[in-house]
């Protein structure tokens, strides 16, 4: 687009050229004694079309609006990259987190199942009871492998984004240990909008579109373009530089349409309509610029409270865990009230994990709503 942009801008100025020409020529025929003639010729030659309808500045216009729309498409690209990998990193703490959890939670109930299996031999506890807790050793067993196959495919995803092949992915901090973003002042201005890259994109995209109405209705009227050489000419090359040899000339053109059955005025026509959907284009980017923003906010204070609830469902279902156990071990239940306990606690804290990274997304998502940021 940079390179397009010159090519335009250049058709402003006169094109200056050159040439040269040397030729020998024999007739060989008696009836022109003259022997051979030689003519040497050296000019430069001088091109200029006067932009008299501005059909090169327009032209040249919307070149640079299309150069500087592409400026805001690689800032998109950037943002979205930007985005995407801070997504699937904290997508990937998740996982580890989840791994973690199924890893400990297996620990937990491979000493139950083992300490259950122990009473049952000797006649202490019911099958059902062992059986009830491999049960649950076993979904806690499944689900290593199961996150370890997804946080493969995740790495896997943020190389693709890096451009390399695949490498592990160095960890920082954990969800639980990233610092909150900063508070989201209240009452931000629409014109925030405006350094989103696509808004731009889309604007830069409709200027263009109307500087070539103007290309477009330029080519209806006549090109008045000027053309002219300074040089040397002579029949002997001896005195190509003697004062005499001086040669020049300059000359003006006119040349335009007369009647091509409307195709000029259809030219307009299409134009025209590229250019109202070149707009329409920029209202809807617009619109949907204002919806994303409002969906990212709302994200952002839905995620928060939803944190604050599951948080305090976690820290309940340990607590229970830990009654219900003690309430076994005196005798007062039977162990399937441990064994409820133990899920309850087990889902609550991979809900926790999950809402806690979907709540850091929530604000990455407001980041790329307002084109990096507030």
């Amino acid at each position: 687009a940079r390179a397009v942009y010159g090519f335009e801008k250049a058709d402003q100025l006169p094109a200056i050229g050159y040439s040269a020409n040397a030729s020998s020529t024999d007739p060989g025929n008696v009836d022109f004694p003259v022997g051979t003639i030689e003519n040497y010729s050296g000019v430069g030659t001088v091109f200029w079309e006067i932009d008299l309808w501005g059909r090169v500045r327009h032209s040249k216009r919307g070149a640079f609006n299309d150069y500087l729309a592409t400026i805001e498409a690689e800032k998109a690209i950037r943002s979205s990259l930007i985005s995407e990998v801070a997504g699937l990193y904290f997508l990937l703490r998740d996982i580890d987190n989840k791994i973690e959890i199924a890893t400990r939670t297996a620990e937990s109930r491979q000493k139950s199942y083992d300490i259950l299996t122990d009473q049952f031999n000797q006649g202490y506890t019911a099958e059902l009871d062992v059986l009830q807790v491999e049960q649950l050793l076993r979904d806690a067993e499944a689900a290593i492998p199961a996150f370890e196959r997804e946080r493969t495919n995740i790495e896997n995803a943020i190389n693709i984004l890096l451009g390399r092949t695949y490498a592990p992915i160095p960890r920082g901090y954990e969800n639980s240990e990233q610092p909150k973003p900063p508070v989201i002042p209240s009452g931000l201005p629409s014109t925030i909008l405006e350094q989103r890259p696509d808004i731009m994109f889309a604007e830069y995209k409709y200027m263009a579109e109307n500087e070539r109405i103007g290309v477009t209705i330029a080519q209806r009227f006549p090109t008045i373009s000027l053309t002219g050489f300074l040089g040397v000419a002579s029949s002997d090359l001896s005195t190509i530089t003697n004062s005499g040899a001086l040669t020049s000339e300059i000359a003006g053109s006119l040349t335009g349409p007369i009647f091509n059955f409307g195709k000029n005025k259809r030219r307009v026509e299409i134009q025209r309509k590229e250019a109202e959907v070149a707009m329409y284009s920029y209202f809807d980017s617009y619109i949907s610029a204002v919806a994303e923003v409002e969906d990212a906010l709302v994200a952002c204070q839905t995620y928060n409270e939803e944190f604050e609830a599951k948080n305090k469902k976690a820290l309940a279902a340990i607590k229970a865990l830990s009654l219900s156990q003690q309430r076994y071990d005196n005798g007062y239940t039977a162990y399937l009230e441990v064994l409820d306990a133990q899920r309850s606690m087990f889902n609550s804290e991979l809900e926790l994990s999950t809402v806690q990274r979907l709540q850091l997304i929530s604000y990455v998502q407001l980041y790329k709503a307002l084109g990096g940021g507030w």
